[in-house]
């Protein structure tokens, strides 16, 4: 089976990618102009651990259409420690699983992964928190590229947790089983500094899920 899997370098991302840890895989990684940069050097990291291959997609540009209201890439916004919903870049999952399944679809692979979870589905009056993490934006972004895509060409599933059901302290465990301590060299934090802050919205989702999880979290904080 040969999966392209996206990965940031987070936990979410690299535990789902290792559930096909031994098949044809490729970890997709992306400088969008994120101030937490520093998680590509982690998945081409993690690419060796697997015996993966790494593919390094230079969209910088995108900083720029991806606007400078949003934490991730305006350098005017500070980065919170909760959720508000200037955390979410506009549509970044649409950018990154077109470009993976237009190489999917070139190579003829099976699957496009990635780390969004069934938490990531949460609503507040009636609002997902995070839209293009969902069960429905993934289900009809596939079926969108099986129209665009000839008959006769085989077709590429996108496989997420939130489309399996799996939430992010399952998908953690799934993560520990299948990389052991290496889990804790994932890179979740929004910052790129020498130790992951510890802070952040995700840095703080990082601890209260191996929390949840039941696994001692050894991960090297700025802050615990």
């Amino acid at each position: 089976m040969k999966v392209i899997a996206i990965c940031s370098g987070g936990v979410d991302s690299i535990s789902m990618a290792s559930r096909y840890k031994g098949e044809d895989l490729t970890l997709m990684s992306f400088d969008y102009g994120q101030k937490g940069v520093k998680e590509v050097g982690v998945v081409q990291e993690f690419a060796k651990l697997m015996g993966a291959d790494f593919k390094l997609i230079d969209i910088s540009f995108m900083k720029r259409l991806f606007g400078a209201n949003n934490q991730l890439t305006g350098d005017t916004v500070a980065v919170e420690g909760g959720y508000t919903p200037s955390v979410v870049v506009p549509l970044r999952n649409a950018v990154f699983t077109q470009i993976a399944m237009v190489y999917a679809y070139s190579n003829e692979a099976d699957i496009v992964t990635l780390g969004s979870h069934a938490d990531d589905q949460a609503e507040v009056n009636g609002e997902r928190l995070y839209p293009d993490c969902s069960y429905e934006f993934f289900k009809a972004f596939e079926l969108a590229m099986d129209f665009g895509t000839f008959k006769k060409q085989k077709k590429v599933k996108i496989q997420t947790p939130s489309t399996l059901g799996i939430h992010k302290s399952e998908l953690i465990k799934i993560g520990h089983d299948n990389l052991g301590e290496d889990i804790f060299k994932t890179w979740s934090c929004y910052k790129s500094g020498e130790k992951q802050c510890g802070q952040c919205e995700s840095c703080n989702n990082r601890k209260a899920a191996f929390a949840k999880a039941g696994i001692e979290d050894k991960t090297v904080y700025e802050i615990k």
